[in-house]
C-alpha cells in the first residue's frame, strides 16, 4: 500500500479487500504464540531423545540434522570472502548451528526454572523469551531455507532458472541470518569480527546481482488479473489506463449525485442579516 502511495487507500485496487481475504490465514490454527510454544515444545520432546542417544527422524526429514548436533555445535562460520558467503549452504548450516545452540540453551533454561521449584506450567512460560520462542522460530527459518536450498539444487528444476534460484536462496538466507548476529557472536560461532559486515556485504551483492531480475521474480507469484481485479496491479502495467476505466464504468460513476439539488438553491444575500434582526440575534454566533 505503502509503495502505491495515494492509489493505495483507492478501494477500485481492492488491497483493503486483498488483506481482509489474507488475515485469517495468520490465524487459522492458532495465535503465532502458540504455535511457536508448540513448535518448541516438540523440539525439547526431541532433545531428550537425543539425550537418550536415540537417533531421531521425522517424515519430511525436518528435525534429522539434530542428529549430528555435537558436531554443528563444534562448528564456526567459514566463509572468508563475499563470493563464499554467498553460497547457500553457509547459510543453512549457520542456521542448523543456531538450532541446535538455541535447543541446548532452552532445555538448561527450562531444566533450571524446573529445579527451583517451578510448576510445569510456570517453568515452560518462563522460558519463552530468549530461549524458547528463539528455538521455534530459529528452527521455522532452518526449515524454509532447508527446503529452498533442495529446491535450488533439485535436478528438477529447470537449468536456465537454477542460477537466479540460488541466489535468491542465498538472499533469503543471509537476511534471515542477519537477524540472528548477536546469537552468532554470543555463542561464538562467528568467531571473526569481520564476519557480520561480510554478511551484510553479500546482501548488497546478491541485492545488485538480482535487480535485473526482480520484476520476473514478482511475476511468478502474481495471481492472474481475475482474480486479483486490481486496476493498479494489471499484469499489463498500463495502471493509469485501467483506473480510468474503472471509475468510469463504476455503477453511477457518469450520473448526477443524489444531493446535487442542494448545491442549485443559492442563499440571498443578506437573508440571514434579517432573520437574525427579527430574531434579536444580530451579532451572537449561530454557535
Amino acid at each position: 500500500r505503502e509503495a502505491c502511495g495515494g492509489h493505495g487507500y483507492s478501494r477500485v485496487n481492492r488491497f483493503g479487500v486483498l488483506r481482509d481475504d489474507n488475515d485469517p490465514n495468520c490465524t487459522y490454527e492458532g495465535d503465532n504464540n502458540v504455535l511457536l510454544q508448540q513448535t518448541s515444545n516438540y523440539l525439547l520432546g526431541v532433545y531428550e531423545d537425543l539425550r537418550k542417544g536415540q537417533r531421531v527422524s521425522s517424515p519430511l526429514e525436518s528435525i534429522d540434522f539434530l542428529n549430528n548436533s555435537a558436531s554443528i555445535l563444534a562448528g564456526h562460520f567459514s566463509a572468508k570472502s563475499v563470493s563464499q558467503c554467498c553460497d547457500p549452504a553457509v547459510s543453512l548450516a549457520a542456521f542448523r548451528w543456531l538450532v541446535a545452540y538455541h535447543l541446548q540453551e532452552s532445555e538448561k533454561r527450562l531444566s533450571s526454572q524446573l529445579s527451583s521449584g517451578k510448576d510445569a506450567f510456570t517453568a515452560r512460560n518462563d522460558s519463552q523469551v530468549y530461549y524458547c520462542r528463539s528455538l521455534a522460530i530459529a528452527f521455522i527459518e532452518e526449515t524454509a531455507l532447508a527446503r529452498f536450498y533442495a529446491l535450488a539444487h533439485d535436478g528438477d528444476t529447470p537449468r536456465e532458472i537454477r542460477p537466479v534460484i540460488q541466489k535468491l536462496c542465498a538472499l533469503y538466507g543471509l537476511w534471515a541470518l542477519e537477524k540472528h548476529l548477536a546469537t552468532l557472536y554470543q555463542g561464538r560461532y562467528f568467531v571473526d569480527s569481520g564476519a557480520g559486515k561480510l554478511v551484510h556485504d553479500s546482501v548488497l551483492h546478491l541485492c545488485d546481482e538480482l535487480k535485473d531480475e526482480a520484476v520476473s521474480l514478482a511475476d511468478v507469484f502474481a495471481p492472474p488479473d481475475h482474480v486479483l481485479q486490481s486496476p493498479i496491479g494489471h499484469s499489463s502495467g498500463q495502471a493509469y489506463q485501467h483506473l480510468y476505466q474503472a471509475v468510469i464504468m463504476a455503477p453511477g460513476a457518469l450520473a448526477r449525485p443524489s444531493w446535487w439539488r442542494d448545491f442549485l438553491v443559492k442563499p440571498v444575500l443578506g437573508q440571514f442579516d434579517d432573520e437574525d434582526a427579527q430574531d434579536g440575534s444580530a451579532g451572537q454566533s449561530k454557535l
